[in-house]
């Protein structure tokens, strides 16, 4: 084969790599605008804040807890998301990704607190990139492939690869695998973030435990601080009406497997009481 032939060859490969590449972006921008738009999580005073009722599917959303003690409270509350995610796309995984050095002292994902949460573990695929860059790296093609019901991945929010740029990327490529990507950035965030949703998670008590001095359902209190036109978009954060409209205190349903809407704990039931001793 002669020098020309070669060179022929090589922009004829070249070429079909191309096309195949296209083809297969297109494809999955195909699935994503005929695939679900929102993703049903239930506590309905919440999702009515929210564009369409519901999480974007295309988009990228934040999740941090408010203070260091509320770690595992966020991590729990992203764990009821994706669930709902896991519902709306019921034949895909999930990826979660999180450092070989984990970024948060609170342990690994627990397999049978997930099932609490109507996860399936079989469904679960965990990831350990070496670094920051290399997770950030593995949710934006994981997410470009539209094969996962959701990619997550926990971060510190204050890791200097996390940028505007990282979650601007984060987010087109949820745009265009038509998935969701959820990011738990832990208790303390530089706030620059590209996210469309971001979501700042308290532990709270549960009237029905407070009462009942028993173990009750999952209960969080949750503001929403960060919203692409939402119903409350053009209110100013520091108005009152601003912080009662995106305040909620919610709760997880293991049964309908969502959350809910949390009643409020009587506060005398929540001062401690002796223990009352027989016999």
């Amino acid at each position: 084969m002669s020098v020309s032939d070669a060179r022929k060859a090589e922009k004829i490969a070249a070429l079909r790599r191309q096309i195949a590449g296209s083809d297969a972006m297109s494809a999955c921008a195909e699935k994503a605008e005929t695939g679900p738009q929102v993703i049903g999580f239930g506590a309905p005073e919440m999702a009515a804040m929210l564009p369409a009722g519901g999480l974007a599917c295309a988009a990228l959303h934040e999740v941090r807890a408010r203070d260091y003690r509320d770690m595992s409270a966020s991590i729990g509350f992203a764990a009821a998301l994706a669930t709902a995610c896991a519902r709306t796309f019921p034949d895909a995984p999930i990826l979660w990704c999180e450092t070989s050095q984990t970024p948060f002292d609170v342990g690994r994902l627990y397999g049978p607190g997930l099932a609490a949460f109507g996860l399936d573990p079989a469904r679960l695929i965990l990831v350990s990139p070496a670094s920051v860059v290399d997770l950030l790296w593995t949710m934006e093609e994981a997410l470009r492939l539209g094969a996962f019901a959701a990619v997550i991945g926990e971060i510190d929010g204050r890791a200097a690869a996390l940028t505007l740029t990282a979650t601007r990327r984060l987010h087109l490529a949820a745009e265009a695998g038509g998935r969701p990507a959820l990011l738990l950035t832990g208790h303390a965030s530089n706030g620059t973030s590209a996210a469309a949703t971001r979501w700042c998670v308290a532990s709270s008590v549960n009237a029905t435990s407070a009462h009942a001095s028993l173990v009750g359902r999952p209960c969080w209190s949750v503001r929403l601080e960060r919203c692409r036109t939402s119903q409350s978009g053009a209110l100013p954060a520091s108005s009152d009406r601003a912080v009662s409209d995106r305040d909620w205190r919610v709760e997880w349903d293991a049964r309908q497997q969502m959350l809910c809407d949390a009643a409020r704990p009587d506060p005398a039931l929540l001062v401690p009481q002796p223990l009352s001793q027989t016999g």
